[in-house]
């Protein structure tokens, strides 16, 4: 069922969650037994709160320039500050951005369960019951919009970030010592945080709550997860946390790719042309190639 929300959402773009649940109940095939919507919205909360699948940014956000200006004018009354110009376009895509607290609100359930309503005692205040009875309209609302009105997407950023991590911890494995494998893929599974998508951050407990989960993970120490970290690059400030910078991995994977290219198709003088131009990171004068690669003029002029 999870396969077919994100299939859908990704064929479609933006969905409500009305759409996804008859859409998830029309791929079911003949003879299989339907999901019921409660089992669907189950798991769509599951990926909502995975951070796999968000809100949709406001439709129609509510701005309006001359409140704005006003608030610009008194700014500049006051002392100057670092503070940046935005246009008019950034201030109104600001406005449509949802917190995360809102773009991961999951859909709330329209009423609890009926059997916790029997069994409550008979004596309970007619104020209370009126209370509750209230709360209930409340969730139902709420669950209504939420299934039928608010339109739902992919969170790409998730994925992508998935993608990254799955892509340099496999680039790794070729290179790490027998016995090490399960501390690379318990760092991984212990990040701390998906909001920064170019590093993962974990802690030193986190891994050992991980590995302690993997067949042989358990006996491993701290002394013994520490050095195998450091030889993987991995940076720490106090021991404690260790952080793995994605970003620079991936940048010197493809530029080993694109030098791979440029010497299978234009040579090794060329590619030693690229290596220095792609280390010194700016132009480099044709003399200081000359000096540096130790190459024939005419070669690096041609």
């Amino acid at each position: 069922e999870s396969e077919a929300l994100i299939e859908g959402l990704l064929q479609n773009g933006r969905l409500t969650f009305d759409q996804l649940v008859g859409r998830t109940i029309s791929k079911v095939p003949e003879g299989t037994i339907r999901p019921a919507r409660e089992e669907i919205r189950m798991n769509f909360n599951r990926l909502v709160s995975a951070r796999y699948v968000e809100r949709c940014p406001k439709a129609e956000p509510h701005f309006n320039p001359q409140e704005d200006e006003q608030s610009t004018t008194a700014r500049k009354r006051a002392p100057k500050t670092a503070e940046e110009v935005l246009s008019l376009e950034q201030k109104v895509v600001n406005t449509a951005t949802l917190s995360d607290p809102e773009r991961f609100s999951e859909i709330p359930y329209s009423m609890e369960d009926a059997s916790k309503t029997n069994d409550r005692p008979h004596n309970v205040v007619a104020g209370a019951k009126r209370k509750h009875g209230a709360f209930e309209v409340d969730e139902e609302l709420n669950s209504t919009i939420a299934e039928n009105e608010v339109l739902w997407r992919v969170n790409f950023e998730k994925f992508i970030f998935c993608l990254k991590k799955k892509f340099c911890a496999d680039r790794k494995k070729p290179k790490l010592k027998v016995g090490t494998h399960p501390i690379w893929e318990s760092f991984f599974e212990a990040n701390l945080t998906d909001k920064d998508t170019n590093s993962v951050t974990s802690s030193i407990g986190g891994i050992l709550e991980k590995l302690g989960q993997k067949e042989g993970g358990a006996a491993m120490s701290i002394g013994q997860i520490q050095p195998v970290l450091e030889d993987l690059q991995c940076t720490t400030s106090t021991g404690e946390e260790f952080t793995f910078d994605l970003h620079k991995m991936i940048e010197a994977c493809r530029n080993e790719e694109i030098e791979s290219l440029v010497k299978k198709k234009y040579g090794q003088e060329a590619f030693t042309i690229f290596r220095l131009l792609v280390t010194q990171g700016c132009a480099v004068e044709t003399d200081q190639i000359i000096d540096t690669t130790i190459l024939d003029k005419q070669i690096v002029h041609s």
